[in-house]
């Protein structure tokens, strides 16, 4: 096992296994890596541990399961139609998309470390695109900070929903249409805004596709 084996194994959360623990005894940067990978899983769970607002979560899990049942429709019609469908679902990943799973796996534990903007700061540096309003109806935001992201500079916030995190990668580039992207267990959506556009990367793909619905129209 190298070291990018034994990085996106542990930031994808599956646990370590006897190869990786033999390589983290002999690698001093990924001991280093696992000590600040598990603070910071540490200080997400305790952040996370906060009261649900009345009634929002049964308010977003009935907006994934409607637009989960739209999904699967539509990717049946699809398939029945003909195989086209299907194949562009699950046989191609759009690069941008991709980078955004790429940046959770290898970066996102560094951008945390890096520390948060003040909340005055990220609502001013979000306002043209994805006013933190917004964000705060729909989770809880534990970050928000500046990172370099596919050569532009972006707003690397993390989101935290009933149903689990999520990252979000706000960009001020723009782009047409939905872009999508599935590896390493991680699902990906990028959308534009009316200024910019966001990627959305999480577990789930039901979430990640829900909360994608609800930013595009931002």
């Amino acid at each position: 096992m190298n070291c990018l084996d034994y990085r996106r194994t542990l930031l994808a959360g599956e646990g370590e296994s006897a190869p990786m623990k033999a390589h983290r005894m002999r690698c001093a940067a990924c001991a280093e890596l696992a000590r600040e990978h598990e603070a910071l899983e540490q200080e997400l769970r305790q952040a996370l541990e906060v009261p649900v607002p009345p009634g929002f979560e049964a308010s977003l899990s009935r907006g994934v399961v409607l637009r989960r049942r739209g999904f699967l429709a539509a990717a049946a019609v699809s398939v029945l139609a003909a195989g086209a469908g299907a194949y562009a679902w699950l046989g191609r990943a759009d690069p941008l998309a991709m980078a955004c799973i790429d940046f959770v796996m290898k970066e996102e534990a560094k951008s945390i470390m890096m520390g948060a903007m003040p909340r005055a700061e990220a609502q001013a540096a979000l306002a043209g695109m994805l006013p933190l309003e917004k964000l705060e109806s729909m989770g809880r935001v534990r970050h928000v900070g500046p990172c370099p992201f596919n050569g532009v500079m972006a707003y690397h916030v993390v989101l935290g929903v009933p149903q689990g995190k999520l990252t979000l990668l706000v960009m001020p580039s723009s782009v047409a249409g939905i872009r999508r992207a599935t590896e390493h267990g991680m699902h990906a959506r990028v959308v534009p805004l009316r200024n910019g556009s966001v990627g959305i990367v999480g577990a789930e793909a039901a979430v990640v596709e829900s909360m994608a619905g609800a930013l595009g129209a931002a």
